[in-house]
């Protein structure tokens, strides 16, 4: 029997493609209105809290306060560290400019319930797709992923553990800015809770998919071995 042969990706144009379909899915996902992943709820209830904002710039503000706690926790900062903004920055503008270029607009057909059911099922599998994308990389993930496997790492703290506290950490601090600015539950939802419990199912079986047909290769050698040395996950 012969051995299937396995197709060669680019590493760099996996991140890319990854980056592009975690922020189309945020939006698919905002029109779907049963919720945002835990994750993304802060970034997305401040936007619609403030006029001008947007989902992007909000999240830099998110990802840039994390990213000075991560520093102060890890009491060091390192250039390689500025990946890993750099990706939730690539991530949050592409989802502002996935608004402009290709809109995905409210639905208002007798066929609503289904049709938001199916944008969140799209957003679901994307998002979940996307992850894995990154994880196939050697670039480093959002300052979101990338605090906890630090973290846990330095203190000697079970990953899944620590990551269930942080999780549960923004979905109560999302719950409270909601109510407290909005009166009501925003950017939370059922949504938030299938995610919770589906997420890291899909994302280990698209990595496993991924993993099966597809092996990555780096065109940018000295990048990848610099942050591989520099602790890259």
């Amino acid at each position: 029997m012969n051995k299937m042969t396995k197709k060669a990706i680019s590493s760099e144009a996996l991140y890319l493609i990854g980056l592009a379909s975690l922020s189309f899915a945020v939006n698919i996902m905002e029109q779907a209105d049963f919720g945002m992943s835990m994750i993304v709820s802060p970034a997305f209830i401040l936007s619609k809290s403030v006029s001008f904002l947007t989902y992007g710039q909000a999240e830099y503000i998110v990802a840039s306060l994390i990213f000075i706690l991560f520093c102060i926790i890890m009491k060091k900062f390192k250039v390689a560290y500025l990946s890993s903004f750099i990706t939730g920055a690539l991530y949050a503008t592409m989802a502002d400019v996935w608004k402009v270029i290709l809109p995905v607009y409210p639905v208002t057909s007798q066929y609503v319930f289904f049709i938001r059911i199916t944008y969140f099922c799209i957003g679901l599998i994307l998002s979940a797709l996307a992850i894995a994308m990154f994880y196939k990389t050697y670039f480093y993930p959002q300052i979101y992923d990338f605090f906890v496997k630090q973290v846990a790492t330095k203190y000697n703290i079970s990953l899944q553990t620590f990551k269930t506290g942080f999780d549960c950490t923004f979905l109560i601090f999302s719950v409270l800015f909601s109510l407290l600015v909005f009166h009501k539950l925003v950017g939370v939802g059922i949504g938030t809770v299938i995610m919770a419990i589906c997420n890291g199912t899909l994302i280990n079986y698209f990595k496993n998919q991924l993993d099966k047909y597809f092996v990555c290769v780096s065109r940018l050698n000295r990048l990848a071995k610099y942050l591989e040395n520099e602790g890259g996950i």
